[in-house]
């Protein structure tokens, strides 16, 4: 390599050129890739000289996926905005105006918690007369997920998403905007913070852009039905009041997954009925291109309440390792979504090594029939055009790829919700 190419690590004045010790380009890269995007930016690695500015400027480019969960700046900043101590602290607003400046300009992939991405959205308020009014503060930004509840910090009407203005100076229109939600029985989420969340980003949103939305339910009442007065009570723990939160905005689901954190094992049948936690089966579920159901489904919302309404949207409908009490009432329900193409039943784990394992039939029990490709019968004869697929997963593979969500922790990057809810298919069978 070229002399002139390497950069001194010493930098004094009083030695002599020659005697500096020197490194190549290569190793000065390695020993920045090993440090975080905030790191190099809070440290101001770029401060050392020219040369060394510009290898810490290719390595930031280079890092287009930011992740702030598993990123240091998480840990530097929750504290503070739990306390609600960040407001009167003038080096919160030094590293995150810094961070604006020299990284988040490159992101095009970015995971940020609620309080943080709050916290964001404040700090662009005050720079925003600073800069040209068509500049955009993330020009490269095309993957937004917000995670919102527990350990991500709450969404009420107090994180002030109302002004519009800054949407329009964050970025241009987005290809695809996540947000996963956990309900708890705090009510940490409200519907009227999340319809007014959702206002902010449809600004940021076009025709093209699509929305991926998660709802945990970590709540011990369930999502079961709700008469009208537990409706009221239970709003902000409810599914169906985000989900219609989302659709009286406008909001264009193209991925609805509805997960039970609290989910018992599929094998376990007799339980008091005050503990059984299963779904019911709202109308507005199936406004959604694919919707994935990891809960046990009890009751079906009637079909006579609906008959005359057409759900064109939903093509893929899938259930994960969960039962389903009433599948006749199910491709009822299923009856309505003309464009439906694909029915997947995802089997448990272990299923098939647990039925082979089994001499005294216990798995005959008509309670598992959802688990085999007989109890699906009547899909050809009520939904004639769907293809019926029951994947199984594989213990040994998941593993696999949970370490390989490691490694990509490692490097900043954060599990993909929807991947890790989604076994791997060790084998599909199609009837």
């Amino acid at each position: 390599m070229p002399r002139e190419r390497l950069i001194s690590i010493v930098r004094d004045g009083n030695l002599i050129e020659d005697s500096l010790p020197m490194l190549p380009d290569e190793v000065l890269e390695m020993i920045i890739d090993q440090n975080s995007p905030t790191e190099l930016v809070a440290f101001g690695w770029d401060s050392v000289n020219r040369g060394f500015a510009s290898v810490v400027r290719r390595s930031l480019q280079s890092r287009t996926r930011f992740c702030a969960p598993h990123d240091p700046i998480w840990a530097f900043y929750k504290n503070a905005i739990s306390s609600g101590c960040i407001s009167t602290n003038a080096m919160h607003d030094k590293l995150m105006t810094l961070l604006i400046q020299k990284y988040f300009i490159y992101v095009e992939d970015m995971v940020m918690p609620i309080a943080l991405f709050s916290y964001l959205q404040s700090i662009i308020a005050k720079l925003q007369a600073e800069f040209p009014k068509s500049r955009k503060f993330m020009p490269k930004l095309k993957t937004l997920t917000i995670q919102i509840g527990g350990e991500w910090g709450p969404l009420t009407l107090s994180q002030n998403f109302n002004d519009l203005k800054i949407a329009l100076r964050l970025c241009n229109a987005l290809q695809e905007i996540n947000l996963d939600i956990l309900l708890t029985d705090e009510e940490q989420v409200t519907c009227c913070g999340l319809r007014e969340l959702s206002r902010f980003l449809m600004e940021i949103a076009d025709e093209k852009t699509k929305w991926n939305v998660v709802l945990e339910d970590h709540t011990l009442c369930g999502q079961g039905y709700f008469g009208p007065l537990e409706m009221n009570r239970c709003r902000n723990k409810a599914f169906i009041c985000q989900v219609r939160a989302l659709l009286d905005v406008g909001v264009p689901l193209n991925r609805l997954v509805l997960l039970d954190r609290r989910k018992p094992s599929p094998y376990m049948l007799v339980m008091p009925n005050a503990k059984r936690r299963s779904l019911y089966m709202y109308p507005e579920f199936k406004l959604c291109h694919e919707l994935v159901v990891c809960y046990d489904i009890g009751l079906v919302a009637p079909i006579f309440a609906h008959e005359n309404e057409q759900f064109g949207q939903l093509e893929i409908f899938e259930v994960d390792e969960s039962h389903v009490l009433y599948k006749k009432d199910l491709l009822e329900y299923l009856g309505n979504a003309p464009n439906l193409s694909e029915i997947r039943i995802v089997l448990p784990a272990t299923w098939t090594r647990r039925v082979q394992r089994c001499t005294k039939g216990c798995f005959g029990n008509p309670d598992f029939n959802c688990f085999r490709a007989d109890g699906w019968r009547a899909v050809h004869i009520k939904l004639p055009r769907a293809k019926l697929a029951i994947i199984e997963g594989s213990i040994q593979n998941q593993s696999q790829g949970q370490n390989q969500t490691q490694n990509q922790n490692n490097s900043f990057g954060l599990p993909n919700i929807y991947d890790l809810i989604k076994p791997t298919v060790k084998s599909m069978t199609c009837v």
